[in-house]
This record gives structure tokens, sequence and C-alpha cells, in this order.
């Protein structure tokens, strides 16, 4: 998940305060929907190029051969030389990979996949298919295509593309998501004849049916699958299972062209052929067979494949259409109706995301636009609805979700919501719900997330889960001017009792302010705040961190209150405030820089400054003009190298570090453990999140003079995909989406 879209916007939210301006109308984002000008291949490394698609669109065109280029094998996939994107909508969540192939995520009911890869076990995901034409078979998954035939993949706004001619004949498909909420994907496959004679072809369309609950770690069992003439639909209802009762139902259908045959077992589909030449395509024909059902805990060997035969004339096309997904029975045959309805859905679902995704030009870089709407992109098709909720969220994705099966965590999902109160205020008051739902109405502890069918995942207490929903409540209020919104009733959690959400979000303060510990900091037992592994790792007690944050989000939500009319609150919250600032001021050190907490009576970052803390102080105001100019150059000395001693290795190249290196020579305190080699605390590294945060204090200080412009657009540009794959060229993790951490420039290999 990249944050470029979170820091930006959030950036544009302080040009304003909403806390000093909260009586004024929020400015309206522009309504100039014209697509600006992303023309730039800069930043596409050296797997591909980036190009502007039929649409006006960022696309990647992946043009590396990873079969035989020893650059894409990548360090941290253990030498393997996958490569991915993600493909979503409001709904689904598919992982396609450069060899061609495409996973289904669901997270409706259980986190699960539909179709996961297990090539040990005859498992291939999908998304493929094969082309028999003249005895001749040839499929598009990209490791089996055939020499020498001419190829092409490109991940796009929502789809995956990819063409291949052989021999007389090309097939160019696109899988797509459309965009909305209709919980499939589309995959358009256009045949054409380029030959100089009349061929008799049939297309085999190829998708797996291999459910998989990474909670768990088990495959989840399927009854024997259904195949209707009539919507020319296979389908296969799913076992209950770990609480789902009412599991959804995985299917197949064609909606454009004529299904001639199917089959759906791996013994009749490959027989003792192989992935790359089936024995049924082979043979040009199909048997009909259903695969026996499947119980919970086994791997089974179902697959959907529907053959279509086709006569083409020289320099004839003909454009066939399938969807992959999965839906409660009664739904699917409305959602196969819609399709076979549609006359052009890709054109549809690409000029819709035009129209949503917000937009950014700046002179002379076209990059920046490029970015701000691919940014945009991912994650806005991070949404995803889970059915037991009732609300739509955004997830963090990566292998909290797809490995673990969890939607971790909350503060992430309303992190999120602050460029939605812009972007899409609909789906900003569903993640204000949804995170709410969490809440109990005794304790007010939020969980760290959540899991499979609503249900809370906690991991020990949390000292910052009630800031980030009141600080994102009073975002959303002040941008949208939506107060009455808050007195929507919002079950607790646990029980079938409702408040209001404006008592959900009182009750976030109350709790809040029950952490104060004895050095007037928030107490941080268990997971503690952002930095969740510090109380574990450096002993921390108390948090300086979330003082800062809510020294910051208090104001804002009184002024709320006010206009509520809850003034009570307000006072109570502007109180608070001023109590919190006096805290925070406390913690200026003498070295320069505000302290990151306490190990009991032990203050934690006086010898070493952690980013974590230094941005929300000054988005706060606590430091005066004097103390800000210490603090940044501070930050740009230790946490950026700028100006450190030659053999640290800086400056910093694609953003600012959590902590400076372990050996700096200005560094007088270090934690025992940290996860980057070379850092001085822990976890170390560069981390795009709180590199967000800072490109918005960066920006707050707008009336400081230039430099403050300069700094925060430094920060932000150095946090780019495109500066990232610029600097790191040879790295694939970083150039469609990135993880939430990388290595600093004082690491041993900063590009790993």
């Amino acid at each position: 998940m990249t944050v470029g879209l979170v820091a930006l916007l959030t950036a544009l939210l302080s040009a304003s305060d909403p806390a000093t301006t909260a009586a004024a109308t929020a400015a309206p984002l522009s309504k100039d929907v014209a697509l600006p000008n992303i023309a730039s291949t800069y930043g596409s490394g050296a797997f591909g190029q980036w190009t502007v698609d039929p649409f006006g669109l960022p696309s990647y065109r992946y043009t590396m051969d990873e079969e035989t280029n020893p650059l894409a094998r990548q360090m941290n996939l253990s030498g393997a030389s996958d490569a991915w994107s993600q493909v979503g909508n409001s709904r689904v969540k598919a992982d396609a990979f450069n060899h061609g192939y495409t996973q289904l995520w669901s997270q409706d009911r259980l986190a699960q996949w539909t179709n996961y890869y297990d090539a040990t076990h005859g498992h291939f995901s999908g998304g493929t298919g094969y082309l028999s034409v003249g005895g001749k078979v040839f499929s598009t998954l990209y490791d089996d295509r055939p020499a020498p035939a001419t190829t092409s993949r490109s991940f796009g706004v929502g789809y995956y593309a990819h063409s291949v001619a052989f021999d007389g004949a090309a097939v160019h498909d696109v899988f797509f998501a459309p965009f909305g909420n209709d919980p499939l994907l589309v995959h358009q496959v256009k045949i054409s004849n380029i030959s100089s004679r009349t061929e008799h072809l049939s297309w085999f369309e190829y998708w797996d049916d291999n459910p998989y609950v990474p909670d768990l770690k088990e495959f989840r069992g399927i009854g024997a699958p259904t195949w209707s003439a009539r919507t020319q639909t296979l389908a296969t209802y799913q076992d209950s299972m770990n609480g789902d009762s009412d599991p959804v139902t995985i299917f197949a259908a064609q909606v454009r062209g004529h299904t001639d045959a199917f089959t759906t077992t791996q013994s009749s589909f490959f027989g003792t052929g192989s992935r790359a030449r089936p024995q049924a395509v082979a043979a040009d024909r199909l048997s009909n067979s259903i695969a026996s059902a499947v119980p919970n805990g086994s791997e089974g060997t179902t697959l959907f494949a529907l053959q279509s035969a086709e006569v083409l004339r020289p320099g004839q096309s003909v454009t066939l259409r399938y969807l992959y997904g999965y839906a409660h029975p009664k739904q699917i045959p409305g959602l196969v109706a819609k399709y076979r309805a549609a006359v052009d859905p890709l054109t549809a679902s690409e000029h819709a995301w035009a129209k949503a995704l917000p937009k950014l030009s700046v002179a002379g870089l076209p990059w920046l636009g490029r970015e701000f709407l691919w940014d945009g992109y991912l994650l806005r098709s991070a949404t995803v609805d889970e059915e037991r909720c009732g609300v739509h969220t955004i997830t963090q994705g990566d292998y909290y979700q797809y490995e673990l099966g969890r939607n971790l965590g909350t503060r992430s999902w309303l992190h999120y919501l602050l460029p939605m109160s812009y972007a899409d205020p609909s789906l900003a008051r569903q993640i204000l719900v949804y995170s709410a739902r969490f809440q109990p109405e005794v304790s007010g502890q939020l969980p760290y997330g959540s899991t499979d069918l609503c249900q809370a995942f906690n991991l020990g207490q949390q000292d910052d889960s009630d800031f980030w929903l009141m600080l994102a409540a009073s975002q959303y209020a002040l941008v949208t001017r939506d107060f009455s919104f808050f007195d929507r009733q919002v079950r607790y959690y646990g029980t079938s009792s409702t408040g209001r959400l404006w008592d959900h979000i009182k009750l976030a303060f109350e709790h809040q302010q029950s952490l104060l510990g004895p050095h007037g900091e928030y107490a941080s037992p268990g997971t503690g705040d952002w930095n969740d592994g510090l109380p574990a790792n450096s002993g921390m007690t108390e948090s300086t961190l979330v003082v800062a944050q809510c020294a910051y989000a208090y104001p804002q939500l009184a002024a709320v209150a006010e206009r509520r009319g809850d003034h009570a609150f307000s006072r109570q919250l502007l109180s608070a405030a001023a109590s919190l600032m006096a805290t925070l001021r406390y913690q200026w050190t003498g070295q320069g820089w505000y302290s990151r907490g306490y190990a009991g009576d032990h203050q934690i970052g006086q010898g070493v400054i952690y980013l974590e803390p230094q941005p929300w102080a000054i988005l706060a105001g606590a430091p005066d003009e004097a103390q800000t100019k210490t603090l940044v150059v501070n930050i740009l000395r230790y946490l950026d190298g700028v100006g450190a001693p030659a053999g640290l290795g800086g400056p910093d190249r694609i953003g600012t570090s959590l902590g400076p290196a372990r050996n700096d020579p200005g560094v007088a305190e270090v934690t025992p453990h940290q996860i980057v080699t070379g850092s001085a605390i822990w976890p170390g590294g560069t981390w795009f999140d709180p590199d967000g945060w800072l490109t918005w204090a960066y920006a707050s200080l707008g009336g400081s003079g230039p430099w403050a412009s300069s700094l925060a657009m430094s920060e932000w540009v150095r946090t780019t995909l495109a500066n990232h794959s610029a600097v790191y060229p040879y790295q694939w993790d970083g150039v469609t989406s990135v993880d939430d951490v990388c290595s600093s420039f004082y690491s041993a290999d900063p590009a790993a």
C-alpha cells in the first residue's frame, strides 16, 4: 500500500487547519475532471515502462523476461521472480502476476482465496486460456508461451492485459474488476486470425476452483459443480466453515459467445498432457465432466474450463467474455444477465475510474500526475465489503491480509479515511461506522484489527486507536460539514445495544484519557502505539507520540463539538489539549527533538531521535520558531543523513528514516533490537507512513518561509513509487506498490 495519496491530501488538509477555521466553509476540490498529462517514463525501473493507456490512465508495461533475466529474481522473495500488481474495485481484490495467472481474493464472509495457486498439485489459479487452431495448441500463460511468440503484459487501473501472437493467430485478453461493487472479474478475450486462410479454432477458458483460508491454513470444502446451460454458468457451493453458515458460491460464466463444452476436473482437462498442452485441449474436446465434492480440510482437483468453437476468415476477429467471481446463489443470475447485456464494460469501468480518481498536475513533472492517479487507484481499490459488518472499509493488505487472513489494523482503516473525506465521503462514512462497531460499550478499548465475519482481533492493548477514531471523525466532519451524520445509531461490539456515533466518539475520548500514566503520557502496554513493537523491544510504558497526536486532534474535535452544540464536551477537549501541550513541551530534549516516551522512569529518546513524534509535535504547534528550525535540522542530519559522516551512506534517497544509524557518532542511546540492520532504534528502516506525516507537518509550516514548502515537496517526491524505482531500479517492490518498510541509507544494502 503506497501512502503518497494520503501524504499529499493530508498536507492539503493542513494548509487550512480545521482546528482554527472551523467556522469557515471548506474549499471544495476542483470540479475539473479532465485527466492531466501523464506522459512520462520516469521511474519505470528495469522491469518495463510506464505508459498512458487508451483511456488516458497510467499503465505499467512489464517487458522483462523473468525466465531468463537474472535481474528478475528478488532477494526479498528468496530468489523468486514473481512480480504482481493489485486489480480491484470496491469489493474484490486480485493479484495479477507477471507469469500470467491471477488469484482472486474474497473478504465478504471468510477471508480467503477462491483459486489458490498450488502448482505442485495442479492448481494454476486461472485468468488464462488456450487456443487450439489447425492442430496446434498454445497457452496465454507467459511461462508456457510458444517460441517465438510475440507477447505483451500490462498492469493498469483495475485491469491486467496480456497478448500473444503465434503462427497466424493472436489473442489479446484483459481481465478487470469492474468499477463499483460487483464481486467478480471480467475476462475479455479477443481472438484474431492473422493468417491468410480460414481457421477453425477453439478457445478454452481456464479458471481454478481451489478455495483456501489463510487464517485457518486450510482448504475449504466445495460441493460438486453445477452447470446451467441456460446461463452458461459453472458454480460450486462452498461448505460451512469457521462459523460461516451462509457461504458465497464460486462461479464462472460465459456472457459473450457460446459455450460448446465444459469440464471441471483436472484429470479430464490436463489428463496425460501438461500445463502448457492439456490433453483435452490437444484433442479439441471437453468432456462435460463433473468433479466430486471436496470436504473441508482437503485440497481437491476441481477447475472450471469452458470451450468455444469459432470459425474466422483471414483478418477476422471475435471477442468472447467471461465472468469469474463469487456471490450468493440467488445473486449469480442477475450478475450474469447484467454483463451479458453490457455493450463495453471495460470502457465503462475505465471511464468511471478516470472520473472518480483525484487529479494533480505539476508543471514540468507529468510523472507526479501519473503517480497521484495510480496512488489514488491503489488506495481506493483496497476497499473491501464485509457482508456481516454491512459496510465497506479499506484494508492495509499485504501479508496481514493475504497470508494471515486478518484485517489489520484499526489505525490503518481510519488513517485511510482522511483523504477519502475529500475523494469519496460515502466511503469515509462507512469506514467510521465500521470502526465504531468494534468499540465495546463498557471498556471502550478498540481492538487491534478484525478477522472473519466482523469479529474483533485482539493483540494486547493499544493506546492510539481512540486517537485515530477521533481524528478521522473530526476530519470527516470539518471537511464535509456533515455534522448530523454523528446522530446515526451504531451498535456497540458484542451487544445489541446501540448509541449515536457521537456517543462512540465521546467514549473514545473517555477511554483515551483513562490511559494517562504517571508522567502525563499515554500508557502503552501490550502493542502500544503506531510502533507496536516498542513496548516489547524497548520497554516503553508511556508514549510521547500519542500525546502529540491527541494535542493535535483534540482542538479539531472541539470545533466539531461546538458545531454540534455540545459545548461541555468542547471545553473538556480544549482543557485536555492544553494539558497535553504542556506535557509535550516538557518532552523537548536538550538535544533538539521530542522524546519518544518512558520505560518506567527512564526517558526514551533522550540520546537518539525517533521520527514518529516529531511531525505530530509540529502539527500540534508545540515548538516555537527557534525549536522548529532546530528540530528540522536534526531530522535532516540524523534521519536523512544530510551532513552525516560519509561512512554512514547518507543522504537518504527514498524518504526520511525512522531512526538514525546505530554507529552515528551523535547517537548516545540505542535499543537492543532492530529489524533493519544498522538502525539505532526498533525497528528501523524507512517507513512510508511516518514519511507521510512528515510531509504533512512540513506543509503546515508554509508560513515559515519557502524552505518549509521545499522540504514538504522533497519529502513527498522522495517517497513516491517513481523515485523508489529510479533509485533502486532492480527492485520490483516499489514499482507499482511498495511494502510499508524499506531499508535505510545506513543499511548494508539500502536496495534490499
